[in-house]
């Protein structure tokens, strides 16, 4: 499955899914992340949980994380 079908696929699947997704993205890519930006997504992580935190459409999501992830070499 492409990234663009994955992305596309995204609305349709159940929340844990997409919760597990998350998880498995950080862990791959936790190597990557200093300390303070880990406790950061796990900060946010924990607010949309509760109920505290908006969640951008996916679309605007999406250009800000490749517009994050620019700068990681």
């Amino acid at each position: 499955m492409s990234v663009t079908e994955v992305l596309h696929e995204l609305p349709s699947w159940k929340p844990q899914d997409r919760q597990a997704l998350v998880r498995k993205v950080m862990e791959l890519d936790e190597a990557g992340l200093t300390p303070e930006e880990l406790k950061l997504v796990e900060a946010r992580l924990e607010a949309h949980k509760k109920g505290q935190m908006k969640v951008p459409e996916w679309q605007t999501a999406l250009r800000k994380l490749r517009a994050a992830l620019k700068g990681i070499k």
